[in-house]
């Protein structure tokens, strides 16, 4: 035999199942029996009732000869594998009986289990003998290289008594059916899902007909490789919670109940069993895993709490033996995020219908990914993911999942459902206490829905480039998660400290008071009580609206909140580079999300706040993504998975000056930065676009700049930059250029190259910053009205095949065929008048500075009445450069300005890619030497001489600040 290393020794945490390999021999029996294993490392581990002892194989030459302890600890081995069939026979046939056959042995089981309590006796002998030989310090012994030691025997397990488990079966029931005993069945919205609930089920009756490949007429034969048999446990799910809901026509009824057991027993005997090998080979392939490992469990699990009563022991513990079976080993390093909190849920809840405190256990551990190595552990859901990781919650509020996808909108959701569903079963007042969720940073959890969440929700609708190619399903649109959103919160809260109901609570009333959807349309009846409970409480705040820009540098995010501080508007972008995809096109879903990653804009409005969720996805036009520069022949139709931008270069900096945040949301009050430049050097997926671009966020609007545009597509094909591409919730709405006003019918085109300015009638004005006079007029400007038709079915396998037209406005930069070192420059006026936009044109408070491939930059002017003027310079340097009296030694972006006698210089890294970044800007205007730098004000690493400032730890994006004062006066 091998000898165990020593991190082996010290953690071999191991599930109840483990899917063994081709070089791993697992010897299993049922849990309340002592195992010794002998796996592929050679060493002999003894698993107790409630815990995992290891102890490697003494070297040959050991001191103290081993042979008597072997002579045992091969017997124990012997006997334990004798007993392991005699059970495994037994069992297996009390299974494959008839349930009602199963009392003709009574003492079947007594036999067995004193026969187990005889091996475990001798199992803890062997242990004992090999500890006291371990402990043994005789001649050869060394402290330098000491002999390993085995942990104690842990206590036997703590006796829980059956009404703890029921006491966790009825909470459970009363989170997915809900508490009756506090539910009014005649309020209207429950008595309408009632009513809902019973006629569906009505008509899903109707096509129940159980046979050897399906349970339902409508569904799919049994196929490991379909989603057939997941939807069949997910109907059968649906069926047992009308059979549990009081006031629909399937309540208790005696025959909907036994073809809810007939139908378990068709999915259990026909497709888990007969179908065991296709199984295997699926999960070995990761071909439809997730249905296999994660969907079905998760459905027959919830079954098995509300069905407790019926299904008889025997099927209940086969029934969670094969769950068990299925989901695998906990703590596979691949297991993270959503698909950890998924998980934990199922064997937990498996646990609770099959009356085991381990398998509770082993859920709760699952959380904390407490088990096996280093590398698993920091798949914690309680944790913050460190730059590098990959999926995960992040300290800068940055929530990314399948590596590199921000996804706080899909598997972000999922992950906080799940656990705030656990921490309402576990950590409630009346929970047990034996079954608590203690993990030392659980605070993260309550944390995360405004460090993670508020950040990328605007109305109660959340952004669509963090929800992933949930964007190319129909059913599930932003406001729609932001229901979730919503809903998960407001359950978070019943898990949570009494202290934290108030903020948790706050963001609740927010978002449900500007969400568009109808918040209790699709919630389930717990939902709906729990929801209103915390609407109905009048002293509970309202969180404060979003106003200015929020970053989180590790997603590569930011968004700009309007400033007025009603939340009229929201501006955001989805960016990629080497560290962030660029949109996930996964399972033939989002099939077209070539340039989605590239730069892409969001403008969200009050005026049409559905804009993204009415139809957009399957009828723009993939080629013209708002804000992206493109050739305009089609790329290749299927991105890799987790396609990466080719550059490093992805971010941007907020300015910490002038009154206003420092862009980071959490525990902002709402309050975000006054200003802020994000920047891309992009190339596009097929490597024939290129451009450098910076957005300029200030109070008035996005300035837009584009240098470098270039293409070297053959055969040669025309080069766009997308300003806007916007879907009219009303037809025929107005569109302005150069004050001459458009309504004609979709189909058609105006071009032209010295345009000033145009509005779009309840979406924003815009201004051509290159049509000044000076300026270089080399972009063509391209305005159209289309009818634009698609059908879900064109981006997503499984969608609708129905064609959907809408009406879009387009206005488009066309820089050419394949120019070489083309640019842009554009501001964006969200929601301004067209009286506004052609002032702004006229006197506008920004001024274009450079924009070349090494400089873009702006100078901008603010201030109004009651808070004096102010004047900031914002820059991406894409290397080391000078402008406008701002020098650095390397690239990065600045912001430097000046604001009621305060001064503020804020700096980030873009790039990532320098570690402990170092960057000296020198400020050349001699009023500086009269500034004296206000060290309260500084962020660590920051350090002043004369006009040098330098700056040291810029990393992971994260900008940095210092502020100044001036001495006496307060001129420019």
């Amino acid at each position: 035999m091998g000898v165990l290393n020593q991190q082996e020794q010290q953690r071999i945490d191991i599930p109840e199942e483990i899917p063994a390999s081709d070089n791993d021999v697992t010897r299993q029996i049922p849990p309340a029996h002592p195992t010794i294993i002998i796996g592929k490392t050679g060493g002999i581990l003894l698993r107790p009732n409630d815990g995992l002892i290891s102890q490697s194989m003494r070297p040959a030459n050991s001191p103290n000869s081993p042979f008597l302890v072997l002579t045992i600890a091969i017997g124990a081995l012997l006997v334990t594998l004798v007993s392991t069939r005699v059970y495994q026979h037994y069992f297996h046939n009390y299974n494959s009986s008839n349930y009602k056959d199963t009392e003709k042995d009574p003492t079947m089981f007594s036999r067995i289990n004193k026969f187990k309590d005889q091996v475990h006796h001798l199992a803890n002998e062997v242990h004992q003998k090999l500890h006291a030989r371990d402990s043994y310090d005789g001649p050869g012994s060394s402290q330098q290289n000491p002999l390993p030691q085995p942990p104690p025997i842990p206590p036997k397990p703590v006796y829980i008594p059956p009404e703890t488990y029921a006491t966790l079966r009825r909470r459970w029931m009363n989170i997915v059916v809900g508490d009756f005993n506090h539910i009014d069945r005649e309020e209207k919205t429950v008595r309408d899902h009632i009513a809902r609930m019973s006629w569906g089920m009505g008509k899903l009756l109707e096509t129940y007909n159980p046979g050897e490949k399906k349970v339902f007429d409508n569904c799919g034969e049994f196929d490991a490789k379909t989603v057939w048999f997941k939807n069949t446990c997910g109907r059968l799910l649906a069926l047992a919670i009308s059979w549990s809901t009081p006031g629909t026509r399937q309540y208790q009824d005696e025959d909907v109940l036994q073809k809810l057991l007939h139908g378990i027993d068709v999915v259990y005997e026909n497709f888990f069993l007969k179908m065991a090998d296709d199984i295997k080979q699926c999960i070995q392939t990761r071909a439809n895993w997730w249905n296999i490992q994660i969907g079905a469990p998760q459905n027959l699990a919830d079954i098995g709490v509300i069905l407790y009563e019926h299904l008889g022991d025997a099927r209940r513990q086969r029934l969670g033996a094969k769950i068990l079976e299925l989901v695998g080993n906990p703590f596979t390093p691949s297991l993270k995020g959503g698909n950890r909190s998924w998980v934990s849920r199922i064997i937990v809840i498996t646990g609770i219908f099959t009356d085991n405190a381990d398998t509770i256990r082993l859920g709760i551990r699952c959380m904390s990914a407490d088990g096996g190595s280093a590398n698993v552990r920091k798949n914690t859901l309680f944790g913050y993911i460190q730059p590098g990781d990959g999926e995960g919650l992040y300290e800068d509020g940055s929530l990314i999942s399948h590596d590199v996808y921000p996804y706080a909108g899909g598997y972000g959701l999922i992950m906080l459902g799940s656990v705030a569903r656990l921490f309402n079963l576990l950590n409630s007042p009346e929970s047990p206490e034996e079954f608590r969720v203690r993990d030392p940073n659980i605070d993260i959890i309550y944390d995360c829905v405004e460090r993670n969440f508020m950040p990328v929700v605007w109305q109660g609708i959340v952004f669509e480039h963090v929800r992933g190619r949930g964007i190319a399903r129909k059913e599930g649109p932003g406001w729609d998660n932001g229901h979730v959103l919503i809903h998960a919160t407001a359950l978070l809260t019943l898990g949570s400290p009494a202290s934290l109901t108030p903020r948790l609570s706050s963001y609740i009333r927010l978002w449900q008071s500007s969400n568009p959807g109808d918040i209790f349309a699709k919630a389930e009846i717990p939902q709906i009580s729990t929801l209103k409970t915390i609407l109905s409480d009048p002293n509970l705040p309202l969180a404060p609206i979003p106003r200015g820009c929020f970053a989180t540098p590790m997603q590569e995010h930011f968004a700009y909140h309007s400033p007025e501080g009603m939340g009229n508007w929201c501006f955001t972008l989805s960016m990629c580079s080497t560290r962030i995809g660029r949109a996930e096109a996964l399972n033939n879903e989002n099939v077209k999300s070539w340039y989605q990653g590239d730069g892409m804009t969001y403008l969200y409005t009050s005026s049409h706040k559905t804009h993204f969720s009415d139809d957009y996805w399957p009828t723009m036009d993939p080629l013209h993504c708002p804000g992206t520069t493109n050739h305009q022949t089609r790329p290749p139709e299927n991105m890799v998975y987790k396609c990466m931008g080719f550059r490093s270069w992805s971010g941007g900096v907020c300015w910490a000056g002038g009154g206003g945040g420092n862009g980071v949301a959490y525990r902002s009050n709402g309050v975000g930065a006054r200003f802020a430049v994000v920047s891309m050097d992009h190339l596009s997926v097929d490597k024939l676009s290129a451009a450098r671009k910076s957005w300029f966020f200030t109070e008035e609007g996005i300035v837009a700049l584009g240098a470098g545009c270039k293409t070297t597509i053959n055969p040669p094909a025309e080069l766009h930059t997308t300003i806007e591409s916007r879907n009219l919730d009303v037809p025929g709405k107005m569109l302005v250029i150069n004050g001459e006003e458009y309504t004609d019918a979709p189909g058609w085109t105006k071009r032209s190259s010295r345009v000033h300015w145009a509005w779009l009638e309840g979406t924003a004005g815009y201004i051509f910053l290159d049509a000044k006079p000076g300026a270089p007029a080399d972009t063509e400007k391209l305005f159209s009205r289309t009818q634009k038709c698609g059908a879900w079915r064109d981006i997503n396998g499984d969608g609708r095949p129905d064609e959907i037209c809408r009406e879009y406005v387009n206005i488009v930069l066309n820089h050419g065929v394949n120019p070489t070192n083309s640019r842009y420059a554009y501001a964006i006026l969200p929601l301004a008048t067209r009286e506004q936009t052609e002032e702004k044109q006229r006197d506008p408070k920004w001024r274009v500075l450079k924009n070349e491939v090494g400089i873009q930059a702006i100078e901008y002017a603010f201030g109004g009445a009651g808070e004096g003027d102010g004047v900031i310079t914002m820059v991406t340097f894409w290397d080391a450069g000078e402008i406008n009296g701002i020098r650095v030694d390397k690239g990065c972006q600045v912001i430097w300005g000046r604001w009621k006698g305060e001064w503020c210089l804020s700096v980030s890294d873009p790039s990532h890619k320098n570690g402990d970044f170092v960057v000296n800007v020198e400020i050349e205007d001699v009023r500086l030497k009269e500034l004296v730098a206000n060290g309260e004000a500084r962020d660590e690493g920051v350090w002043v001489e004369g006009c040098r400032v330098t700056i040291a730890g810029l990393k992971d994006g994260a900008a940095k600040s210092v502020f100044f004062k001036e001495r006496g006066h307060d001129e420019l």
